[in-house]
């Protein structure tokens, strides 16, 4: 294995299905589950994919011996967005399987490497918690292909980061490194590569060892309403990607983003 590819150290993961996706869950000890993901080479979102990582977490949600969730991905990135081929491709159902994962009760505790980039920064969101590397590179790039950002991030990143931050990052599309996201409130924990996993599995078993209830209601408490204001916010970001999407700036984004240069753009 490259030595920049992370790797839980929980076993071989399964077989992929028919669409190339791999989903893994195992259970630690002290009420904790691992829910691992991969799409190789790079873990860019599909529907199928996230249908896939919806009907895993679903599950775990309904065992009531689990109290939280850790998630990770497998290779050298977390995910790193859609394909650039695909970056349009059906946003609601892209934001119908984004729903059934942000309705997961359990706290869940994401290991974060690589990149995790538009849609796969939007992914770390559905967790309560981030444990980043140095090496991480986390990005809302959507304006640099000439669309709408999605994954109800409009909503949930000024949530985490504070509006003013998540403007910048939603205007510029810059991407940033692991210790700025820390600085910024993006994520939670800082540690190496190789202890992401580690770390991101003594938080879920700190929460873990509480009473399952009582965590549960406080993080209901704290989200209260949060599952009908993701539902508003995804649908007006459909909405408004479907609009871009016609566009010939969208077309050249894809382009520049392709021959890595900056976009030529038209305003239509």
């Amino acid at each position: 294995m490259n030595q920049h590819e992370f790797s839980p150290d929980n076993g071989p993961l399964a077989e992929p299905d028919a669409d190339g996706n791999v989903i893994n869950v195992t259970r630690a000890e002290s009420h904790v589950a691992i829910v691992r993901f991969a799409r190789p080479p790079s873990n860019y979102f599909s529907i199928p994919l996230l249908s896939a990582l919806a009907g895993a977490l679903e599950q775990v949600d309904a065992d009531p011996d689990i109290h939280a969730i850790v998630l990770a991905a497998e290779g050298r990135n977390f995910c790193a967005g859609a394909e650039l081929t695909q970056a349009h491709e059906k946003p609601e159902q892209i934001y119908a399987a984004a729903y059934r994962l942000f309705a997961i009760r359990k706290p869940i505790v994401a290991a974060v490497q690589g990149a995790a980039i538009g849609g796969g920064l939007g992914l770390t969101l559905i967790a309560d918690f981030r444990v980043v590397a140095p090496s991480t590179r986390m990005a809302v790039n959507f304006v640099k292909i000439g669309i709408h950002p999605g994954f109800a991030i409009t909503l949930l990143l000024p949530r985490v980061v504070g509006q003013q931050k998540a403007a910048e990052l939603l205007y510029t599309g810059r991407r940033i490194n692991g210790e700025e996201a820390l600085r910024i409130g993006l994520a939670d924990r800082l540690v190496e590569e190789g202890d992401l996993f580690d770390t991101a599995l003594t938080l879920a078993r700190q929460i873990a060892e509480n009473a399952p209830l009582a965590v549960e209601a406080t993080r209901a408490t704290l989200r209260d309403g949060l599952l009908d204001d993701i539902r508003r916010q995804t649908d007006i970001e459909a909405r408004k990607q479907n609009e871009l999407s016609i566009t010939d700036d969208f077309a050249e984004g894809i382009l520049a983003v392709q021959e890595r240069r900056a976009g030529n753009w038209k305003r239509r």
